[in-house]
């Protein structure tokens, strides 16, 4: 029998960064599917990582990384570099992919060529939010690389220069890392998935009483957030995850945002790390292809077995005149 290690942070509700860690319910939801088929051992990624011994004495035929990470921009990476280091096959995104969608400006520079993107800016120091003085409202402020609407709220709208400076020096001082600046693009939200084997898969509507899914709508009052299918074709929607996909390189499976405005899909991020809680978006995606809980989970280790070793993604993909 095969041995799985199913690889997580724990959200203890004590600390704001653990907003991105899995909830005991989607940790033992995962290990209860997986128990069907394979033997599995969970581990918990602790902050002082002594699950690396853990991992190396288990010696498991598949990492299911469900890993968030504690700070920094490289944080969700840091776990696929050293399963790499280890030469441990995992599921999932690589670590490239990890980083470069934990970068929320990066991924935008890439795509915009390609499809619609709120245009932006990306601030690191307070010198530099002289540069905006010209900037068209109304704007969100957002850090860069983050999940989770964390450090979000109704004031990161903002509709003149000064609540704009006030905003971005808020988030450089608290959180110490650069800010996202972008046109507010006042719309409906919206998810696709893409799963490598299967293509993309959706949509799901988030429906919540706020401008948009900031982190109270995240934490506090989550059980008012409605997700649910959307029921059609949406070719348009898939033919824009495709090229998403192509153009970084995506491996394992991705949920991407959108912000539906004037019948135009705006991307609002790429999201390399996932949540596979039963009720949450990728899941409520899934199922719009036919794909329930037990199934997507059994999919994403089928297809990660096949390779001994994961395969690597170089970043960054060519997209032909064609898409």
């Amino acid at each position: 029998m095969k041995k799985i290690a199913l690889l997580f942070n724990l959200n203890r509700h004590k600390f704001e960064y653990e907003t991105e860690f899995d909830s005991e319910l989607t940790i033992n939801s995962i290990f209860d599917v997986l128990s069907k088929d394979y033997e599995v051992k969970k581990i918990e990624a602790d902050k002082d990582f002594k699950w690396i011994d853990s991992l190396v004495k288990y010696k498991p035929d598949l990492v299911f990384n469900i890993c968030e990470g504690y700070y920094g921009p490289a944080r969700e990476a840091v776990y696929g570099a050293i399963l790499e280091q280890f030469k441990f096959n995992y599921s999932g995104p690589d670590s490239t992919n990890l980083l470069m969608c934990h970068n929320k400006f990066l991924v935008k520079n890439l795509l915009q060529d390609y499809i619609i993107v709120p245009k932006g800016y990306c601030i690191c120091n307070k010198e530099e939010i002289e540069n905006l003085k010209d900037i068209s409202f109304p704007i969100i402020v957002k850090l860069n690389s983050e999940g989770s609407s964390i450090g979000m709220s109704q004031k990161s709208i903002v509709n003149n220069y000064d609540d704009l400076k006030k905003q971005v020096l808020y988030l450089l001082e608290k959180y110490k890392r650069s800010v996202l600046v972008e046109e507010f693009v006042d719309g409906q939200d919206i998810s696709m998935i893409y799963l490598e084997g299967i293509g993309a898969l959706g949509p799901c509507y988030v429906n919540c009483d706020s401008l948009f899914y900031d982190y109270e709508m995240k934490t506090i009052k989550d059980d008012t957030v409605k997700i649910g299918p959307m029921n059609g074709n949406y070719q348009e929607l898939k033919d824009i995850v495709n090229i998403i996909v192509k153009r970084l390189d995506i491996k394992g499976y991705a949920k991407i945002d959108f912000r539906v405005k004037e019948d135009k899909y705006y991307l609002i991020e790429v999201n390399s790390q996932v949540s596979f809680h039963p009720n949450g978006e990728f899941i409520t995606c899934a199922k719009t292809g036919g794909y329930t809980f037990d199934k997507i989970i059994l999919f994403i280790v089928k297809n990660a077995l096949k390779n001994n070793i994961k395969s690597n993604s170089i970043g960054i993909g060519v997209i032909n005149d064609a898409g």
